[in-house]
């Protein structure tokens, strides 16, 4: 499936003006410009990220500690069946997740890496086929609360995808809270 046909107008819009904020903050010196594309894009089409993930398989991977790491190796795996879209910089939030999938539109892959809180709606707008959950500890109490309200999180967002295959580290009790109720579950250790 081609780009133009799974991307409205207003999303080829906001990936036009993406791509201008990405290079004017490049000619600035003020970075690769991906973040700041990505946040163009996304004000400019809410449903984007939606819009990109249409039509790829994709593995979400979040926690605590070792997203980048456990993706980079997912995204290594996938690229020996096809080409895969991933962030190459740990940028696991909305706007780094659209610039990753914008950066390799045609891949038909996708290995995204997703802070524990946005997890659910990147859920909801890619509609995963795997989500790999590693481990939850209290971490950045200011921007996240309390690690039971980010367990609850997960856990609702995980009855919405009821197909989605969960790869759950079960040596984590909130992991395996998160994901006991779940139909379709690996346990990894």
């Amino acid at each position: 499936m081609g780009t133009s046909t799974r991307i409205t107008g207003r999303g080829r819009l906001a990936l036009r003006a993406a791509k201008a904020a990405s290079w004017a903050s490049l000619k600035a010196g003020r970075g690769k410009g991906s973040m700041i594309g990505g946040l163009v894009a996304l004000k400019i089409d809410p449903r984007l990220m939606e819009q990109l993930g249409r039509g790829r398989r994709t593995v979400l991977v979040t926690g605590t500690n070792g997203k980048s790491t456990t993706t980079r190796m997912t995204a290594a795996a996938l690229e020996t069946v096809d080409s895969v879209a991933t962030q190459a910089d740990g940028a696991n939030m909305d706007a780094g997740i659209v610039a990753a999938l914008v950066a390799n539109q045609d891949a038909p892959l996708a290995a995204i890496e997703v802070d524990e809180l946005h997890t659910p709606h990147v859920a909801d707008a890619l509609d995963p086929e795997a989500i790999v959950l590693l481990n939850l500890s209290r971490d950045q109490l200011d921007r996240v609360g309390e690690i039971n309200m980010i367990e609850r999180k997960l856990r609702a967002g995980l009855e919405r995808h009821p197909d989605a295959v969960v790869v759950a580290n079960c040596d984590d009790v909130l992991v395996t809270s998160v994901a006991y109720d779940h139909p379709n579950v690996v346990w990894v250790a």
